[in-house]
């Protein structure tokens, strides 16, 4: 499934940032990699129910900055998190899947934990 993935620039530098750490190139590969390996974790808690993920001041302001292919269940997947966790309303699944994108982004960068991918 291919979705325009929508990101605040603290989400672009995150990506840059992990980019260069794990020798890849392309924002698509590092969103790709960075979905898969969370969605593996046991405890989805920690990186979509706490209060740090909850819509704040510009939460509605990210924009599209380029397109991401992702692997069917993986799609579906990011489609039940969002339900799951009750993220406000959005006008898109596209914009609703970037959402649960961009709280994977935010989890990896503020746990430093560059490992998963």
């Amino acid at each position: 499934m291919k979705i325009s993935l929508s990101l605040k620039d603290s989400h672009l530098w995150a990506l840059d940032a992990l980019k260069e750490k794990n020798a890849v190139s392309s924002n698509e590969e590092i969103v790709q990699r960075c979905v898969n390996s969370v969605l593996k974790l046991e405890d989805r808690d920690s990186v979509f129910g706490t209060v740090r993920e909850s819509c704040g001041e510009g939460c509605f302001a990210a924009e599209p900055h380029f397109e991401v292919e992702l692997d069917e269940q993986d799609f579906l997947e990011l489609q039940k998190v969002y339900s799951t966790y009750g993220f406000q309303g959005y006008n898109s699944v596209d914009e609703e899947i970037s959402k649960t994108i961009r709280c994977i982004i935010k989890y990896i960068e503020e746990e430093n934990d560059f490992r998963l991918l």
